[in-house]
């Protein structure tokens, strides 16, 4: 018979005696075990050199769990890949930090889960680890190219995003989606803690941009700024200058040289060249830009209308006045306007005759000069 073989089959059951052709036909792997006679011990078939021509590469077999499993991963990381980075935005969103730090943390997770399987004694779990990590391996590693790579995304403040494309720049909110198109040169909040609106460029040209996108002041200005100690914006083309309000009302239109708070009032006195005039803070328009204000006194201000200004002193025009609130009293149609604070009254000299006002404006009486 020759020398007899002895294997153990897959319920660990001893097989044999055996001839070697007899082994052969029982479909031996390489980590079979297997006894012969005169060896001392077992050892795998793969350590037997006759054997070698006998041994059998069992096919793959998948069990139902594992199929179940890879169907699983197969929908799951497409439906992932598609959601990945909406998920990294709105988890970034909650801790104020960058979008592509979720998908890094899930992917550190996720590849110590597969390490663990693999060095812990519990390889014969690594195809089933594999095959529930791999779908957050997939959008994790999208996420951080998409954020981090393709796009240059910056950190979560209030539930909003700036978000650097090669088509521009752009805002996009917790969801990760779009609320400021990426068309502009550059965004930045106005506060880094706080922000209340955007600053954008656009063409090299600035604008204002509300939290939720809306358009408060176009990109069509040189410079735009805050006025003074006030919410409202001056905005500046070439050398004009204008006022918005903070949601986007004209206050006063961008044609005028200077622009400042008239005098100790809540007025806004524009001039161009040397033609100036008064606003209310609404945007009414109180005094048109048609007139040099001069000298005040008790609240009465002159205006000249046609004159110019040379070494400080106003020459030829007419004349007027206007209260403190920026009405005219006193119609500009005088040679020479004289107030008089002690008696209260303004004396308006229209040639032969001059007329009298109190300092109300109110029409008293004429008086022929002559």
């Amino acid at each position: 018979m020759g020398i007899s073989y002895y294997f153990m089959d897959k319920a660990n059951k001893q097989v044999g005696p055996l001839s070697l052709d007899e082994l052969k036909q029982r479909g031996i792997t390489r980590e079979t075990p297997v006894w012969r006679e005169g060896m001392p011990n077992w050892v795998q078939a793969k350590d037997i050199p006759e054997l070698q021509a006998y041994i059998v590469t069992p096919k793959p077999y998948i069990n139902e769990v594992q199929l179940i499993l890879i169907l699983c991963a197969i929908f799951a990381s497409i439906l992932f890949l598609l959601a990945g980075r909406f998920v990294s935005a709105f988890v970034a969103s909650w801790f104020d930090i960058y979008p592509y730090v979720p998908g890094i943390a899930i992917l550190i997770i996720g590849v110590l889960g597969i390490a663990f399987s693999l060095f812990y004694k519990k390889r014969k779990y690594l195809l089933n680890t594999t095959l529930v990590v791999l779908p957050f391996l997939l959008s994790s590693l999208f996420s951080i190219f998409y954020y981090g790579m393709l796009n240059h995304a910056y950190r979560f403040r209030h539930d909003r995003c700036i978000v650097e494309k090669r088509s521009g720049v752009g805002v996009m909110d917790k969801f990760g989606l779009e609320i400021i198109p990426y068309i502009y040169d550059n965004i930045a909040p106005n506060s880094y803690w706080s922000p209340a609106y955007y600053r954008a460029t656009y063409n090299n040209q600035e604008g204002v941009l509300a939290l939720n996108g809306t358009e408060i002041i176009p990109c069509i200005y040189d410079d735009i700024d805050t006025w003074l100690t006030t919410d409202n914006f001056m905005v500046k083309s070439g050398k004009l200058k204008g006022l918005y309000t903070p949601r986007g009302k004209v206050i006063v239109p961008c044609e005028y040289t200077k622009i400042s708070r008239w005098r100790e009032t809540s007025l806004i006195h524009v001039k161009i060249d040397d033609q100036e005039g008064l606003y209310s803070p609404e945007g009414q328009e109180i005094l048109p830009c048609q007139f040099i204000i001069c000298k005040e006194l008790n609240g009465i201000s002159l205006i000249n209308r046609g004159g110019f200004s040379k070494n400080g002193k106003v020459q030829n025009g007419i004349w007027g006045a206007i209260n403190k609130e920026g009405k005219i009293i006193v119609p500009c149609k005088y040679n020479d306007i004289t107030p008089y604070a002690g008696s209260e009254r303004i004396e308006a000299d229209g040639g032969y005759i001059k007329d009298i006002y109190d300092f109300n404006g109110n029409y008293l009486r004429s008086e022929y000069k002559w």
